[in-house]
Parts: C-alpha cells; sequence; structure tokens
C-alpha cells in the first residue's frame, strides 16, 4: 500500500487538523475545572467520533483507496459532526456540566467546539473536491476506459432531406 501525500486536498488537512487539535483539547479544562473526558458523558464518545472519523478520512485519502470510500468517510463524519456540534451548543450554551448550574466555561470548550466544526468543515470541503484534472484522476479514468475497451462510435446521422421514399 502506498502512500501519497500529494492527494490531500484542503478539505483533508483541515479534517487532520482538526481532529488531533481536537484529542489534544480534550485534556484541557471545559467545564468547572475538569476535562472533557470527565465532564461529558456521552459527549466523549461523540467527540472521539468525530476525530476517528476525520482521521479515518485522511487515511484513507493517503492510501489512495478508491474515491467512493473517502467520500462515506467523509459523509459520516459530516453527519456524527452535526450530531456533534448540537451536543456541544447544548452543553455549552444551555445546560453547561456539573455538580453546579454555574460552573465555568473554560477555553477549552469553545476551542474543543471550533475543532469539531473545524472537522465537519474539512469533511465538507472534501466531498466537494473532485480534482477531475490532476495526473492521478487522468490515470484512474484511462484505467477504467481501458478495461471496458474504447467507446463506440455514435451512430451516423440520418439527413433529415433525404427521407426513405416508400411507395403509396
Amino acid at each position: 500500500m502506498t502512500m501519497d501525500a500529494r492527494r490531500l486536498g484542503s478539505g483533508e488537512l483541515l479534517a487532520g487538523a482538526s481532529a488531533v487539535g481536537l484529542l489534544v483539547v480534550m485534556f484541557l479544562d471545559w467545564f468547572g475545572g475538569r476535562p472533557a473526558w470527565e465532564a461529558l458523558t456521552i459527549g466523549r464518545i461523540l467527540l472521539v467520533a468525530v476525530a476517528l472519523l476525520a482521521l479515518t478520512l485522511v487515511a484513507l485519502t493517503l492510501a489512495a483507496r478508491p474515491v467512493a470510500m473517502a467520500a462515506s468517510a467523509a459523509s459520516i463524519t459530516v453527519g456524527v459532526t452535526g450530531l456533534a456540534v448540537l451536543y456541544l451548543l447544548y452543553r455549552i450554551v444551555v445546560n453547561e456540566p456539573g455538580p453546579d448550574a454555574g460552573a465555568d466555561i473554560a477555553l477549552g470548550a469553545y476551542l474543543g467546539f471550533l475543532f469539531v466544526l473545524g472537522c465537519g468543515a474539512g469533511a465538507w470541503r472534501s466531498l466537494a473536491d473532485e480534482r477531475t484534472a490532476t495526473p492521478a484522476s487522468l490515470r484512474q479514468t484511462e484505467r477504467v476506459l481501458a478495461v471496458r475497451g474504447a467507446p463506440r462510435p455514435p451512430p451516423a446521422e440520418r439527413d433529415p432531406a433525404r427521407r426513405s421514399r416508400r411507395p403509396i
């Protein structure tokens, strides 16, 4: 299996950097002096899932796997990121976790929210990145055409002025 860093687009780079940042920020204080690992119950599972899915997108792109696999990983990442964004908005704005309702929201919570948004934005951007003019894309197209064979020529067009004359 070959790894080609040139295959990474801006979306994959954003998703990968945001995923690593999210995993690091989860060790910082989020709510009431507690890190995300302690302060969030279901949330920590969602956050780890977002980070792992974003890293999976990067790994599939690097490994030169079929485009459908990377597109599937990007689609799932966007969906799970949407759930994580809604969850974090709820926890940051409406219901701060902790024994006291007035727990301080630390910088880690806001950074984590931004990194989750970065994972989703990177996955979304990778879905829009076709890169059809790159040499790798052209080689892949030529391989597909070689397997299927040359396309058939279009049928000859009929001249509308020459209609078949049938005897009446």
